[in-house]
């Protein structure tokens, strides 16, 4: 594989982070699973990258004119906790009544949810491992109205899935702040797409021995001509185009220039969304936090320091504190409920 990396200067700032941008960690890497097959014969695998050239594609990519302003795009409606009408509250009050003992959920419980892996669009269903975006989503705006939830507690380990979901997911983080409820999370090991996330809790707590890797970002690809050129494949592709490069992972060894620009240019827009968003977030300018992250941070005691995480303790310490935070003065657990 060979790596684009994105510099970690010079990083056009306020650009929004792209739904769409699938960037990984750089300890991560994909692989494809290769089949074994005995061919007596070479293999043709056609393959067609067509770039698309219509003139609503270039009307729509042309620069504005001079002195033409650019109509802003409509902003998202801003989260606001609204009281329940007298209506709405009996309803919940008689289906709590009348809900059997096991689904009850006593008052001043705190609500866990755990991150991490792949987190999918769909609603899953109640035998599958992990939550959903809409599932998430919900999570959060239930709590913030149900008066049983005193706050959340955000377990957060490392995610494979996309920049654009890491975005919704903190956009409802904050919002679930103006509730007047805690977020607090958990992180024992992430990087920048885990702290993207974590930094948007009231409070971040991690163990003290935390893996925590800022190293910027990294886009890796594999390419497959080599090894079928050793199995006797003839992959045949027809390109239209330099920036397409649907059958480079078949067609090449390395990576093309052209390919360095589109992805360079991706890393560029999430880098630089991301040192404005954590800037912002602790106070600090964009240089400072740029700085940090280019001195290479390995210790973690050293992101409490500089005020990156809250304190260092373990998971049943934190949840000690949230029983004192809550009120509950028993020697049973934290009363905690989950998405079901």
């Amino acid at each position: 594989g060979e790596a684009a990396r994105a510099p970690l200067g010079a990083v056009p700032p306020g650009q929004p982070l792209s739904a769409a941008a699938t960037a990984t960690s750089s300890r991560s890497a994909f692989f494809p699973r290769l089949a074994r097959r005995h061919l007596s014969s070479p293999l043709r695998v056609p393959v067609r990258a067509v770039e698309s050239s219509s003139e609503a594609t270039k009307q729509e990519e042309a620069p504005l004119a001079a002195g033409e302003a650019q109509e802003p795009l409509p902003a998202a409606p801003a989260f606001v906790v609204e009281e329940l009408g007298w209506g709405t509250q009996l309803a919940v009050k008689l289906k709590m009544l009348v809900a059997p003992p096991w689904k009850r959920v006593r008052k001043g419980s705190v609500l866990t949810m755990t991150l991490r892996g792949e987190i999918s669009d769909q609603l899953k269903t109640r035998f599958s491992s992990g939550l959903s975006l809409p599932q998430i989503c919900e999570n959060f705006e239930k709590a913030a109205y149900d008066p049983r939830i005193s706050g959340i507690y955000l377990h957060i380990e490392p995610l494979s899935c996309g920049w654009g979901k890491a975005e919704e997911i903190r956009r409802h983080i904050v919002d679930f702040k103006k509730s007047g409820k805690f977020v607090v999370g958990y992180m024992p090991v992430g990087g920048e797409k885990e702290y993207y996330l974590a930094s948007a809790c009231a409070e971040l707590y991690a163990p003290p021995s935390a893996y925590v890797a800022l190293y910027g970002l990294t886009i890796q690809q594999t390419f497959l001509r080599g090894v079928l050129e050793k199995v006797g494949v003839q992959p045949e592709i027809q390109r239209i185009g330099r920036y397409k490069s649907a059958g480079d992972q078949l067609g090449r060894k390395s990576m093309s220039n052209e390919v360095k620009e589109m992805l360079g240019a991706l890393l560029d827009n999430i880098y630089g969304n991301w040192l404005d968003t954590v800037s912002s977030t602790h106070g600090k300018k964009k240089e400072e936090i740029e700085e940090f992250v280019n001195s290479g941070v390995y210790q973690v005691e050293r992101l409490k320091k500089e005020g990156w995480i809250t304190d260092l303790l373990y998971d049943d310490q934190v949840m000690t504190m949230l029983k004192e935070r809550v009120g509950q003065n028993d020697k049973k657990s934290l009363r905690m409920v989950d998405y079901r």
